[in-house]
């Protein structure tokens, strides 16, 4: 039986409630034997001033921390330029040969995959997993993806998202119940994302 993987990239900035809740169902679904997080380390659609790499690997290190079957995947750390999905999947390829890969996304980024670098090649190194999201419609196929390859999966709803909690902590409001509370201490403790003033969040 081929190993099934789920890969599972963001920013991670920070990981929250909502990405493991949801990884967590993916894997249910899906009957994946693992799932990788791998926080992107130059990620191409971000623009702006981004958490040092080495702050979202450690965040997102302790939230998946006491789960077994998520696993903390660095992989893009020694890739030079930025850090396309293609070329992702074609290392993970390479690393886990005969493994089934199961790539994990959003609707919300399926609906502007036309702007990744090589969308066409995507079907041809994994199978795709588009997670409805809450207030988002079904986005429509992409034109190079082969149909069989690609899988619209609900799943639970989370309404939490890395922006909230960043611009919760910019006016010194809780972010208490939307992150673990390890992530929570560890942003904290290294004055990530500072607010006006400095008080307990969580």
């Amino acid at each position: 039986m081929p190993l099934r993987l789920g890969v599972f990239g963001g920013s991670f900035n920070p990981i929250h409630f909502g990405h493991l809740l949801t990884a967590g169902d993916m894997r249910y679904q899906l009957r994946l034997d693992r799932i990788l997080f791998v926080p992107a380390y130059h990620p191409p659609h971000k623009h702006g001033p981004l958490t040092a790499y080495r702050h979202r690997l450690s965040m997102t290190q302790l939230a998946i921390d006491s789960e077994p079957g998520f696993k903390l995947c660095a992989i893009e750390e020694s890739r030079p330029g930025p850090s396309y999905t293609v070329d992702t999947l074609r290392e993970l390829r390479s690393l886990h040969p005969g493994a089934t890969l199961h790539l994990i996304v959003g609707s919300d980024q399926y609906r502007d995959v036309a702007s990744w670098h090589q969308p066409g090649r995507l079907t041809n190194l994994a199978r795709i997993v588009v997670m409805s999201r809450p207030g988002e419609e079904r986005p429509p196929l992409f034109p190079g993806h082969d149909p069989k390859r690609v899988r619209f999966c609900p799943v639970i709803p989370v309404g939490i998202s890395a922006a909230a909690i960043r611009a919760r902590l910019a006016k010194n409001l809780s972010i208490r119940y939307m992150l673990p509370v390890v992530v929570a201490e560890y942003l904290r403790r290294h004055r990530l994302y500072p607010g006006p003033r400095t008080r307990r969040t969580a």
